[in-house]
Order: structure tokens, then C-alpha cells, then sequence
């Protein structure tokens, strides 16, 4: 990928919000000057800030990478023959539309890899103007944001881990500023970039303000750090990279998530404080707090979060715009009524079609209007996916049962599994955890299933995405 050079020009001031719900001193990076930019500890701080926004874009993770296109991949929703994703959910990756959008994804990407690198390079050149404990978090926290979007460019466009196909081709890895293309790595040569990247996002986090004061709802720059790639979240994302790599990997995924289950250091194994500062969602919150905010290992604030409800779910769309589900798939996926994650989901109303269900997780509910953090919030890594991935990791039937059962408790159900497919029952949960988040289309290919049920009914998926052509186009090797 030929890269351009440039500042990051999002928008970007302070990522929490104060008593006015604003932005501090906004100014747009493409009009700083790079000096200016990293001269002081606030420019250094709000360069940091602009990562996490552009990770909030809608090529990215609030809509493309979230309940967008990789749920589509899915097969999560119920799509007109007109919907401009349709070509997508039948896996038409030449089609024009499917090529756009995984053009948009990957540009986005490897831009917002670019900027993580401009702030890894210049960061240390001016690190006096930071205390040595702030300036690793700060560099943790890029290295964990560049992990993050390599990896998930690997889930998209890569194999996913074995033995047999370790040498086969995957993606491109940049760790440095560049304009020169940088080679497609093989499978195994990528994983190893990225253990050793997020191994190192660890390390300069272990000294995370998290593990003493937890998440701080206030106002200062290292309050909500559940909102950041905090030393929790990125063990979570190791868990996760190392679930999706497969059977080599198995152990240590299952390791992590117990550990930090139970409430230990997955490092020294020490008691810490993870199962105070993350805990379940009740019956009576989840009502309103449809994301389970409590529950966020690592959240994106998404200021624009409505607006993409209302280009995706809203029930005012027409049938060739809108994302949607039928009553009787909902109601044979969930299976127990008092299940919190019903909250999600209403009966349409006022359309030719009945026996439709509409998606209203990113509503914004009138309640809420006062806390941003119940209603611009968009989930990426949360307390639930580690109960699945140590239920997915197990060693036995029978463990794979005693964590699902406790995260199906956490949701409402009132009894527990027995006599049912431990591993029918998994995937279950897997999809209905995870709708608007674009995980489950990661379980499905990680896991090789031929065949996908969904409102639309059963399709065969492709897992074989085409790199885009503004990739290859630009590469002599």
C-alpha cells in the first residue's frame, strides 16, 4: 500500500466529555503543523485522541466493521433484493458494491495504521514532555490501536491460522512511517508481529491507572478508561487473537479469559481488581442501557452513534435501505424471554410486511439524553466475549457448559443447559451476543461453517475476500 504521509485530520480535542458536553480547544490536525502538534503534552494527548476517533469512522468500526458489512457477512439481517448490500450478503465480492465497501475498509484502515506509526515515531522524540508513566501508557495504547486494525484486516482478508496453511499469504504489516509498499506477509510472519506488538502493548500498560482506580466517570484525561485500550482490554484482545488463530493458540486463549475471569493478572497471576471494575449488566439496567456499559472492556464514543441508527435500523427507512429481522427467526434464536438481549429488538410497526422485527439497540432513548455514555457508545471488546471464548477453548464438553451457563445466567435465563449441544448452544450465544457488533461473522469463519442460517435463510459464505484492487494495483511483487 502506497501511503501518503499526512496528519491526522480528524477532529479532535478531549475524548471525555466536561460539564457542557463539549470539545476542548477543536482544531483540525491537517491545519497544525507537526512540531506544533507534539510540543506539548495536550497536543500529544489530543493526537492520541484523534486515533480513537477515526476508529469511531464509518468505514470503520461504526458502521462497516460493526453493525454494518461484516454482520451482513453474517447473514444477521433480513435484506430487500434492492438493499445496497445485498450483493455482500451473497458473497458477490466482485460485484461493485462489495468492491466499494472493502475498498473503504482498507484505505481507512492502513490510513489510521499510518497515523498510529506518526505517533509512535514522534512520541518518543518528545517524550521529556510527558512523566514516564503517562508516556507508556499513551504508547501501549497506539501499539494496542495498530494491533487492533491488523488484526482485524487479517480476520477480513487472511486464512484463518492452522498448520497447514500457516505459509500462505495474508496481509501487510506496516511499523513505520513509509511510502514504500510493504511486502504481504505469510500467515505465520504476520501472527508474529502481531504477538510480539500486542505482548509490548501489555508490558508498557502494566502500570495502567485502571488496575488502582478502575473506571473513573470524571473528567480528567485518563478518567473512563474503558473508553481506551486499557492493560484489561488489551489482555482481552490477545484472548481474542488467540481464540481466532485456532487449535496452536487454544490454551492460551482459555488461559487469559479465565484468569482474568477469575480475577487474576494473566501475567503474574495476582488477585487484581478486574471483577470490581467490570461487572454484569442487571435486569433493571439493561432496559435502558442496551450496550451494558458496565460491562465494556473497550468502548468507542461515537458521537454520530444516532445517525448511523438512522442510516442502518430505523424503522422510518424503506425496505431497500433498512437492516432488519423476521419474528420467528428472533424468537427461535432466543429462546428465553426474560432474556436481557430482547431488549434490542421491537415489533415493526407501519410496514406492508408483517412478522418484522427492527434492530433499536442504538436508539437513543429518551431517558438517556443526559448521559452520552448510555447513547454514543459503541461496544468492541466486552465482559461477555470472555466467558465465550474460555466456553469455546475448553477442554471438555462439560467445562464448555459450566461458561456458558454462567453467561447465559448473566442474561436472564433461569435454568440451565442440560440435555442440550454444548457447542449448538455456543454458537447460539455467539450470535446472539454480539448483534451490531460484527463479531459473529468472525466465529463463523474462524470455525469453517459451510453453511448459514439467518433471517434470509440458509447461505453457503465465502470466506476467500479479494484484497482490493487499489492494493494490488500498486504492487511489483
Amino acid at each position: 500500500m502506497r501511503k501518503v504521509i499526512i496528519i491526522l485530520t480528524a477532529l479532535a480535542g478531549s475524548l471525555f466529555f466536561n460539564s457542557c458536553n463539549s470539545w476542548l480547544d477543536v482544531k483540525p490536525y491537517d491545519s497544525m503543523a507537526e512540531e506544533q502538534l507534539y510540543s506539548t503534552e495536550n497536543g500529544i494527548q489530543r493526537a492520541l485522541n484523534g486515533l480513537y476517533l477515526s476508529l469511531a469512522s464509518n468505514d470503520l468500526y461504526a458502521e462497516n466493521l460493526g453493525g454494518g458489512a461484516i454482520d451482513v457477512l453474517g447473514q444477521r439481517y433480513k435484506l430487500s433484493s434492492e438493499h445496497s448490500y445485498y450483493d455482500l450478503s451473497e458473497y458477490k465480492y466482485t460485484n461493485d458494491g462489495p468492491k466499494e465497501t472493502f475498498e473503504a475498509i482498507w484505505k481507512a484502515a492502513y490510513k489510521l495504521i499510518a497515523d498510529c506509526n506518526e505517533f509512535l515515531e514522534q512520541v518518543p522524540r518528545h517524550q521529556d514532555l510527558l512523566s514516564q508513566g503517562n508516556y507508556k501508557m499513551m504508547m501501549g495504547e497506539a501499539l494496542a490501536i495498530r494491533t487492533l486494525l491488523h488484526f482485524d484486516m487479517f480476520r477480513i482478508f487472511g486464512p484463518v491460522y492452522t498448520e497447514a496453511n500457516k505459509q500462505e499469504a495474508s496481509i501487510s504489516y506496516y511499523s513505520m512511517v513509509t511510502d514504500v509498499t510493504q511486502p504481504i506477509l505469510s500467515t505465520e510472519e504476520l501472527v508474529e508481529h502481531l504477538f510480539a506488538d500486542i505482548d509490548s502493548a501489555i508490558v508498557l500498560l502494566s502500570k495502567d491507572v485502571i488496575l488502582v482506580d478502575g473506571v473513573v466517570k470524571g473528567e480528567g484525561f485518563w478518567d473512563y478508561r474503558n473508553l481506551r485500550l486499557n492493560y484489561y482490554a488489551v489482555w482481552a484482545l490477545k484472548a481474542r487473537m488467540c481464540w481466532y488463530l485456532g487449535n496452536a493458540y487454544a490454551d492460551e486463549a482459555y488461559r487469559i479469559a479465565t484468569a482474568l475471569l477469575e480475577g487474576k493478572d494473566p501475567k503474574t497471576n495476582e488477585v487484581n481488581n478486574f471483577n470490581t471494575v467490570f461487572e454484569p449488566v442487571s435486569q433493571n439496567v439493561a432496559v435502558t442501557d442496551r450496550v451494558f456499559f458496565s460491562e465494556e472492556l473497550f468502548a468507542l464514543h461515537n458521537m454520530k452513534r444516532t445517525t448511523v441508527y438512522k442510516e442502518l435500523f430505523s424503522s422510518d427507512l424503506e425496505d431497500n435501505n433498512i437492516l432488519l429481522s423476521t419474528e420467528d427467526y428472533m424468537n427461535k434464536l432466543f429462546d428465553e424471554p426474560n432474556d436481557y438481549r430482547w431488549h434490542s429488538w421491537e415489533v415493526a410497526t407501519g410496514r406492508q410486511t408483517s412478522g418484522l422485527m427492527v434492530f433499536v439497540k442504538y436508539v437513543e432513548q429518551t431517558e438517556n439524553r443526559n448521559d452520552p455514555y448510555l447513547y454514543e457508545i459503541q461496544s468492541m471488546l466486552r465482559l461477555s466475549e470472555l466467558y465465550l471464548i474460555a466456553a469455546a477453548t475448553a477442554p471438555d464438553d462439560a467445562t464448555v457448559t459450566a461458561w456458558l451457563e454462567k453467561l447465559r445466567m448473566m442474561r436472564g435465563y433461569q435454568s440451565g443447559m442440560v440435555g442440550s449441544d454444548a457447542q449448538k448452544v455456543l454458537q447460539q450465544e455467539w450470535e446472539k451476543e454480539f448483534y451490531g457488533e460484527g463479531q459473529y461473522y468472525y466465529f463463523l469463519k474462524r470455525n469453517g461453517k459451510t453453511s448459514v442460517s439467518g433471517p434470509n435463510g440458509s447461505k453457503k459464505p465465502n470466506y476467500v475476500i479479494p484484497l482490493p484492487e487499489s492494493e494490488t494495483n500498486n504492487r511489483r511483487d
